[in-house]
């Protein structure tokens, strides 16, 4: 067992019209059984927060086999080889808690002096589950009823079309949920292969912030899953098709009054060099507030097309490519006047420079933000998990500021040009046709 401890120093975020120093304690211990455990201390809090993150997405699905990790997940809390599913909520509520499966793992939420219970629970639920047979039937009819409502959703059926178009082949291509044929035929003994073989502890994470003190939160989490099952497993890479040679359209034609369009192509790894460049057009071009946001401004603000619209390449940057996507919904007369409004901004950010005023707003924002964005359990857990799974460091806090304001509008133009294609993005569309 290896142990820890890293004391954040002051961080000075610089915002409009605030400083806020930041520091955060946190602790690591590496386990026999290959598990990493985080402990981030969060002394101005009364409550406490844990989340089991395993080496599990779409890519453990064998072809054939969609909607197999998304059911999994649901199942968990469907009860233990301890307890039924009604005694895993009756314990869980007892405490004031909350305990949720999901697909890598679960999470729990519990008053901080519960906490030692909670941990139980999770690790309960996660390395015990019993997969009941008529607790999967109900949970898998609940599944296929979403499925069935999502294909009735035309925002959904272009969005799950986008990702096809994006992705291809590769799993990241298919839906969360599954097709529906595949799902109704999953039963308990598909769930329990699949525990056995992906629910293992190499590589995974259990990170929890609270009040506690980073070791006594650690002591806690080990006694939990310590017993989980040693083993690694290799989730691989599989091939991410090339980008087209050129655009391509697509409208799927649905009773609504609306229109939903999604504009963009495959995108970066969280690993990319670029990121933070990128993180930055983001905001100028589509993520940003109103103030920041050249397409909110506008499609939204402008043109009056929508309520909703929004672009950008890093938020789903992760292990394996993300997206860049923009998004509108719209009525059906404006549909080709927001695609063109899209791929114009896009080009203008290709082709000029970003003014001094946009870029400075834009490193206020970003690095104002990120320090709010840290204030509540959850998200100190999920950026201590990605700060060791994308090997970020601890001090990424302090040095994320640096990393934003570093910056420069020449910067911006030239990932905007390295990243963003309008002559090849797939636009899908979905909902009413303008007659």
């Amino acid at each position: 067992m290896v142990d820890g401890l890293v004391a954040g120093r002051g961080c000075q975020s610089q915002g409009r019209e605030l400083t806020m120093a930041v520091a955060l304690e946190i602790g690591e211990r590496s386990l026999a059984n290959g598990l990493t455990l985080l402990a981030v201390r969060n002394p101005a809090v009364r409550t406490f927060a844990a989340s089991a993150q395993l080496e599990i997405d779409l890519r453990a699905e064998a072809r054939g086999e969609g909607g197999l990790v998304h059911l999994t997940g649901r199942c968990l809390e469907e009860g233990t080889k301890r307890r039924s599913g009604a005694e895993l909520s009756k314990a869980i509520e007892e405490m004031g808690g909350f305990l949720e499966g999901e697909a890598s793992g679960g999470s729990l939420q519990c008053p901080a002096e519960m906490a030692s219970k909670g941990v139980r629970l999770l690790g309960e639920m996660v390395c015990e589950p019993a997969f009941p047979a008529g607790d999967v039937a109900r949970v898998r009819d609940e599944v296929l009823t979403e499925i069935r409502a999502d294909s009735e959703d035309p925002q959904e059926v272009a969005r799950e079309r986008f990702h096809k178009e994006a992705y291809g082949r590769h799993p990241y291509g298919r839906p969360d949920r599954g097709a529906r044929t595949q799902v109704a035929r999953l039963r308990p003994v598909d769930l329990r292969r699949f525990h056995r073989k992906w629910f293992v502890a190499g590589g995974g994470y259990v990170a929890a912030a609270g009040p506690a003190e980073p070791v006594e939160m650690l002591d806690f989490l080990e006694k939990s899953f310590e017993g989980m099952r040693p083993g690694d497993v290799e989730l691989g890479r599989p091939g991410v098709p090339p980008l087209p040679a050129q655009s391509r359209e697509i409208h799927l034609p649905m009773d609504r009054e609306q229109v939903h369009v999604f504009v963009g192509h495959r995108g970066i790894r969280r690993s990319d060099p670029d990121y933070h460049a990128l993180q930055v057009m983001d905001h100028i071009l589509g993520t940003g507030p109103g103030f920041t946001s050249r397409i909110a401004r506008r499609l939204r603000d402008d043109l009056g097309l929508c309520y909703s619209v929004h672009a950008g390449i890093t938020g789903s940057a992760g292990e394996e490519p993300g997206l860049f996507m923009a998004y509108i919904g719209t009525s059906p007369p404006h549909r080709n006047q927001a695609v063109e409004g899209f791929l114009e901004e896009i080009s203008r950010l290709c082709t000029t420079l970003p003014s001094e005023s946009e870029l400075r707003d834009v490193h206020r924002y970003l690095t104002g933000s990120f320090v709010f964005s840290l204030q509540r359990n959850t998200s100190l857990l999920r950026y201590a998990i990605r700060a060791k799974r994308f090997g970020l460091g601890f001090d990424y806090l302090h040095r994320y500021p640096a990393l934003i304001t570093a910056v420069t509008r020449q910067d911006v133009r030239r990932v905007a040009v390295e990243h963003l294609h309008a002559d090849k993005v797939a636009v899908v569309s979905a909902g009413a046709t303008e007659a």
